[in-house]
C-alpha cells in the first residue's frame, strides 16, 4: 500500500508539473497559429501572383449556398480600362482569357477546350464552402470540364479574337513562336507574326483580306491583301502592330491595344 502511494503521488506530480508548462507556454503564446485558411485564390497576370482572401470580396446567393462572382477575382486595379483621347473607357479584361485551375491541376484546357473569356467570368460563380466554379446553365451553355473542383488559381493570358466569316475563337498570344525584327527605332525586338495567327485557322489565307481593330474600334479604313497582311507584326515589349511594307508604316497601321483580327 505505501509503494503504491508513492507511484500515485508520484504520477500526480507529473501531471501537475505538464499542466504547468503548459499554462507557461500559453502564458508566452497566448494566441496559438491558426491554420492558413483555404478560402482564396490566386490570381496570376503578367508573371506576378496575387493572393485574393474570399472574405475580401463581395458574396451572391447562389440557389441557397454563398458564391462569389468570377469577375470578383479580376478587378479594375489589376487591369485598367482603356481610356481613348477623349477619356471614354473600354473594358480591357476583354483583351485576355482565364484559366481556371483547381488544387490538381485541373482545368477545361486538360479536356481540349479554350480557356473562359472575361464574358464568362460576368455568368459564373465559385462557391465559398467548396471552391467549386460553377457556370449555371441557364445563363451560359459551356462543357462540364470548365465546372472546376476545389478551384485555386487563374491564369490570365493576353490574347487576340479571329473573326472569320463563320465564327470567331481567340488565340493566346504565348501559344505562338517570337521571332526578332528590327523594330521603327533600329532596335531588335521580339515579335509575333500576324500570319502566324490565322495559318493554323483559313485554309486558303492568300484568298481572304485582313483588318485589325484595337478595343475601342480603332483600325485601318481600307482592307489588307494577304501579302501585305505577311508584313505585319505584333511587337511584344512595345505592345504594338509594325509592318515592314513602307507602305503600310502611317499611323493607322501602329495599333495598340489590339483586339481582334478580321478574315474577310
Amino acid at each position: 500500500m505505501h509503494f503504491s502511494g508513492i507511484r500515485l503521488l508520484s504520477l500526480f506530480a507529473v501531471i501537475i508539473l505538464c499542466f504547468a508548462l503548459m499554462t507557461g507556454c500559453d502564458k508566452d503564446n497566448p494566441t496559438n497559429p491558426k491554420p492558413e485558411q483555404e478560402n482564396y485564390l490566386w490570381i496570376h497576370f503578367n508573371a506576378d501572383s496575387t493572393k485574393i482572401e474570399f472574405e475580401t470580396l463581395p458574396k451572391i446567393d447562389a440557389d441557397g449556398e454563398e458564391a462569389i462572382q468570377l469577375s470578383s477575382f479580376i478587378d479594375t486595379t489589376l487591369i485598367h480600362p482603356f481610356r481613348d483621347k477623349n477619356g471614354n473607357p473600354y473594358e480591357a479584361r476583354r483583351l485576355y482569357s482565364y484559366q481556371i485551375a483547381g488544387d490538381d491541376g485541373f482545368s477545361a484546357s486538360v479536356k481540349g477546350y479554350s480557356n473562359n473569356t472575361w464574358e464568362h467570368l460576368t455568368l459564373g460563380h465559385i462557391l465559398t464552402a467548396t471552391r467549386q466554379v460553377v457556370f449555371p446553365d441557364d445563363k451560359i451553355d459551356l462543357a462540364g470540364a470548365y465546372n472546376v473542383k476545389t478551384a485555386r488559381h487563374i491564369y490570365v493570358h493576353r490574347k487576340f479574337d479571329i473573326i472569320t466569316p463563320d465564327t470567331t475563337i481567340f488565340v493566346e498570344l504565348r501559344t505562338l513562336t517570337p521571332t526578332s525584327v528590327t523594330n521603327l527605332n533600329g532596335q531588335m525586338e521580339n515579335a509575333l507574326l500576324l500570319q502566324d495567327f490565322i495559318t493554323a485557322l483559313v485554309a486558303t489565307p492568300e484568298n481572304q483580306q485582313y483588318n485589325l481593330r484595337t478595343l475601342d474600334d480603332f483600325g485601318p479604313s481600307t482592307d489588307l491583301t494577304w501579302a501585305q497582311f505577311q508584313t505585319g507584326y505584333w511587337l511584344l515589349t512595345s505592345e504594338t502592330t509594325m509592318f515592314t511594307d513602307p507602305a503600310l508604316n502611317t499611323g493607322k497601321y501602329k495599333l495598340k491595344i489590339l483586339e481582334k483580327i478580321l478574315v474577310k
